[in-house]
This record gives structure tokens, C-alpha cells and sequence, in this order.
């Protein structure tokens, strides 16, 4: 079945001499794999860069049940990521390392695609810091996971219980919660967005410690998260 479809690249590997398969999110098909042509023929080349995390691109997706690898034609590309802001880079490449790693079916969800698109365009091109943008990619994500908090339970003193999703009174059960003081801080982290992450102050070891939570919250609900190759990178980039 052909699929006219657009597509941001979230991881690629090489497969042999000629060929890569390119990880994407797809507006039409969801998350999705793709067998793309890499050879050294001028077409590829152009192709190569399209395989750059970050990079979206339109395409026609040649869709058969019976395949892991889905192939591909008519590849036009729509932005193309660049490498010369390294802090920019080292966000997106752990927004689509996240991603590469959370989505596991391959539903269509436009809203999702559309998000995560506009994600990666207002880092590559915002003037003011986005030291902060992961904690803001993060915490908007959760909506659209289905996994967002349910902030109207908070109350001073309250713990925040990780497997509910609410604040409480006293402690769960389990082991996976907050203490009140890391559960204010969580609460009051929760406004964070793109328009205004410049604005919250915080030190490089607590946002690391934020990111360490946040990365927790989602493991709980989608498994444990591990070998995020980005990650290093996204914490000792910003200061």
C-alpha cells in the first residue's frame, strides 16, 4: 500500500554499503522504519543528510504487512537539520533519541507528529537559551503519552506517587515516589513550555536532577528506559 507521508527522522543506522535504515516518526504511518538507498551517487548524498536526527522530510512509504523494513520513493526533504549550534543539536538529538526509544507501535497520531515537529523547530531557531528545553519537551510530552500528572491533586506536603500519576497525602505502597520537597519542586516545574523554559533559573546539577526524575516518571509507566546515547551529551552541555 502507498502512503504519501511526511517524516521526522529520529534515528539511522547503517545497513551495508549502499543502504541505511532511517528510524522515523510519520505523520500518516506513526512510527515506522525505513530502508533508504545510501550509496555515493549524487541523489544519496542529499538523501544522507535528510538521515540527520532532527531532519524531516515527505515521502511515499511503500507499506506491507509482511515487512519490518518498509521502502520508500519520492523522498523531498522539508527541514534539513544543521550542525552548527551544537547546544541546539545536543537537545534535539536527545528528543529524538527519547523518542526513538519510547514509541514502540507504529499507530498514526498527526497531533504527536505535529508537536514534535514544532518541537524541534522552535529549538533550531529560539535566540534566548533553551538550556531548559528537555524538561520542557518532557513534561509537554506526557499529554500527549497520556501519562500527564494530575497536578489539580497537589497540596503543600503532599508526596507525588509515580505509578498513580497524583499527588497524595502520604506515601504509597511501592517505592516510586517523591518527597514533599521534591514533589513541590516537580509541581512547580510542571508550568514549564518553549515560550517560557528561558525563564525558569536553575543550576546544571538541578536540572540534571529534574531530567533523572522525569526519565524515572516515564520508565514507570513505559519501562525501564536505559542506553539513551544522547543523554551524557544533553548533561554536560548546558551550564
Amino acid at each position: 500500500m502507498l502512503i504519501p507521508s511526511d517524516c521526522i527522522t529520529l534515528r539511522s543506522i547503517k545497513y551495508n554499503d549502499t543502504r541505511a535504515i532511517v528510524h522515523c516518526l510519520s505523520r500518516e504511518a506513526g512510527r515506522i522504519s525505513l530502508i533508504v538507498n545510501d550509496g555515493n551517487s549524487p541523489a544519496a548524498r542529499r538523501r544522507r543528510a535528510l538521515m540527520l536526527p532532527g531532519s524531516s522530510f515527505s515521502c511515499v512509504i511503500d507499506i506491507r504487512e509482511n515487512r519490518s523494513l518498509q521502502s520508500v520513493r519520492d523522498i523531498m526533504p522539508a527541514r534539513i537539520m544543521m550542525l552548527e549550534n551544537p547546544m541546539a543539536t545536543s537537545v534535539v538529538l536527545f528528543i529524538c533519541d527519547f523518542l526513538a526509544t519510547i514509541l514502540r507501535d507504529s499507530q498514526p497520531d498527526a497531533v504527536l507528529f505535529d508537536f514534535v515537529d514544532d518541537a524541534v523547530s522552535r529549538i533550531t531557531s529560539s535566540r534566548r537559551s533553551i538550556a531548559n528545553a528537555p524538561l520542557a519537551f518532557l513534561f509537554a510530552l506526557q499529554q500527549f503519552m497520556g501519562v500527564a500528572p494530575d497536578t489539580a491533586s497537589y497540596r503543600p506536603g503532599y508526596c507525588f506517587d509515580f505509578s498513580a500519576g497524583q499527588f497524595r497525602s502520604s506515601p504509597p505502597l511501592h517505592s516510586q515516589w517523591l518527597d514533599a520537597e521534591r514533589s513541590a519542586a516537580l509541581f512547580s516545574l510542571s508550568r514549564i513550555n518553549f515560550r517560557n523554559m528561558h525563564l525558569f533559573r536553575m543550576t546544571r546539577a538541578d536540572r540534571n536532577a529534574v531530567l533523572d526524575l522525569l526519565i524515572q516518571y516515564y520508565s514507570t509507566h513505559f519501562g525501564a528506559i536505559r542506553n539513551l546515547q544522547s543523554l551524557p551529551v544533553v548533561r554536560a552541555v548546558f551550564d
